[in-house]
């Protein structure tokens, strides 16, 4: 009989009867391909379902988070940032607001709050939002000003630099 049970990165197979432990490591199984399984859902819409791909490039609380085949589980916050999707010589890049990215053995599911194409931004509505957003920011009275004004600044920033390194 085979048990499985849990401890840190670890799945320990013990074998009831026969006395012995066997470790195996349960992080980067499996994957024939050398292929990423990459989904990438708004709340409306899906950007990329089950396509396959070389690398997601993540911009996590945490800092870019690259993510290849065979990535160990993750789960990753996102920040306002560029993601960018690498299928051999082609790289799509994405401004994404917020959400997360959930790393699996099979496949990575990128589920963001918003998130549209670098090349359908207008870098003039970008800097007149960043300067509506610094205005706020400066007379903003409330708690729930400061705080809506707060992140209306810090999305148009990186709003802002995604833009500027097209």
């Amino acid at each position: 009989m085979l048990r499985s049970v849990g401890y840190g990165g670890f799945s320990v197979i013990r074998r009831f009867g026969v006395g012995s432990n066997v470790f195996k490591r349960g992080f980067a199984d499996v994957a024939a391909e050398n292929k990423l399984r990459l989904n990438f859902v708004l709340p409306h819409l899906a950007i990329k379902k089950d396509a396959l791909v070389d690398m997601v490039v993540i911009p996590a609380s945490s800092g870019m988070m690259g993510v290849l085949p065979q990535h160990a589980p993750t789960v990753a916050q996102m920040r306002p940032g560029i993601l960018s999707v690498h299928s051999g010589d082609t790289v799509d890049k994405y401004f994404v607001s917020s959400g997360f990215t959930f790393v699996h053995n099979d496949r990575t599911d990128v589920c963001a709050i918003e998130a549209v194409s670098i090349e359908d931004i207008d870098p003039q509505a970008v800097s007149e939002g960043l300067s509506e957003a610094e205005s706020k920011m400066s007379s903003a009275s409330s708690d729930l000003e400061k705080a809506e004004a707060q992140i209306a600044y810090e999305v148009y920033t990186a709003m802002n630099a995604a833009v500027t390194q097209k």
